[in-house]
């Protein structure tokens, strides 16, 4: 399947009948679910599953198609070993979590949460631990249909089960909207400093 001509419907219409009837909401808006092991959603014929991922090749191409959407300098993805390395190392951190949306066939988005933790205070809430939400990433052919908000959904479920404190990311414009309408509001302004 080439994916710069097929278009993912939209999420109010992906779910249908998945894996045969095993577990999965044929309810139109329902919520595609994104529990580990579950079917996942359709989207067309093709089941799209949320999990944890420790495959560095996947990550790496997906996180190359993102820069190269940028600068397209980079080149198309052509399977770097060196680069997959260093994502490998990267993702070899327990403190991050990585998950990929994708089908049996190929990988179509990702995200990352990792785990801050705050210096103890004796002031009440003052403490604890926190998340950084990131590396959202949707291939364009996907974009629109759901999967990036899914993403996004199953990482702050996440977050509250582990009990972060809070979960912060920074946006792009492009996706404020987004991060909005999975309950993300801007509370501060946050000051940088570059070499």
């Amino acid at each position: 399947m080439r994916l710069d001509r097929w278009r993912a419907p939209p999420a109010s219409s992906i779910l249908r009948e998945a894996g045969g009837g095993r577990g999965v909401s044929a309810v139109p808006h329902a919520q595609p679910p994104t529990v580990i092991g579950h079917p996942g959603w359709v989207t067309g014929r093709h089941a799209v599953r949320i999990q944890p991922s420790q495959n560095s090749h996947l990550v790496a191409e997906l996180r190359w198609e993102w820069a190269y959407e940028d600068d397209r300098s980079v080149g198309p993805w052509l399977g770097d070993t060196a680069f997959a390395a260093a994502v490998a190392s990267w993702l070899d951190d327990e403190r991050r979590t990585v998950w990929t949306a994708g089908t049996d066939d190929m990988t179509v988005g990702m995200v990352c949460l990792t785990e801050h933790a705050r210096m103890p205070s004796p002031r009440q809430g003052a403490g604890g631990r926190w998340g950084y939400l990131g590396h959202l990433y949707v291939r364009p052919a996907f974009r629109g249909s759901g999967i990036g908000r899914e993403l996004v959904r199953h990482t702050v479920a996440t977050a509250d089960g582990r009990g972060y404190a809070k979960v912060v990311l920074n946006p792009t414009e492009a996706s404020t909207d987004l991060y909005k309408q999975c309950g993300f509001t801007a509370e501060n302004d946050l000051l940088v400093r570059r070499p």
